[in-house]
């Protein structure tokens, strides 16, 4: 069982959560009605996270720094409409916290996803609540909790994706407008399948 992640995991993670995304995108798309019903949602992440992927691939180490630059320069320069620039912030925030550590424990994990939230919330000008951002603050609040009980990837992730269903599965109650089309919010579907994505590879899928 993974007690710590390494840039070469980090790098393994990204790009299976960026995979993950791409074969579920049009689902994504699907649920998209906020901020306007456009159906381009998972699209705009995929190309977000393809951004990382790319630049990840121009990677000549596996050195923590090179990879967290590299996630964080393709998420910004990739950006496509409100969820992926939302997106983009949250891996700014997050992967900003691992930079100077040579491997990565749950609790440090947990921290950048606190750091990932913060960074998110403060990017957007009127922070609406039962979106994305429901989404990785519950998640980021929970983890620091869970990674006090859990020292392994596996279980710990699978937590943190649990109480992200149940913030996601709130959103139509925080946004009128998803309760009306009685979906979920999609860029927070989006993330979930990317924190599954993540998940495929701690636990060796």
């Amino acid at each position: 069982m993974d007690k710590i992640i390494t840039g070469a995991m980090l790098r393994k993670m990204v790009i299976s959560g960026a995979n993950y995304l791409e074969e579920n995108k049009e689902y994504v798309n699907s649920l998209n009605v906020f901020p306007v019903p456009d159906g381009d949602t998972g699209t705009n992440m995929s190309l977000t996270m393809k951004s990382c992927v790319k630049e990840l691939n121009m990677c000549a180490n596996n050195d923590m720094e090179t990879v967290c630059d590299a996630i964080s320069k393709g998420a910004l320069k990739g950006a496509r409409g409100n969820s992926g620039v939302i997106l983009s912030q949250i891996f700014k925030g997050f992967v900003s916290y691992f930079t100077e550590m040579k491997e990565i424990k749950t609790i440090d994990f947990a921290n950048a996803l606190i750091e990932g939230a913060n960074v998110a919330y403060k990017a957007v000008t009127k922070p609406k609540e039962g979106t994305i951002l429901t989404v990785i603050r519950a998640m980021a609040d929970s983890s620091i909790k869970i990674a006090k009980k859990e020292s392994e990837f596996e279980p710990f992730l699978k937590q943190v994706i649990d109480i992200g269903e149940e913030a996601l599965a709130m959103t139509p109650e925080l946004l009128p407008v998803l309760k009306k089309a009685g979906v979920v919010d999609a860029g927070g579907r989006g993330l979930l399948i990317i924190f599954n994505g993540f998940l495929k590879i701690v636990s060796g899928d």
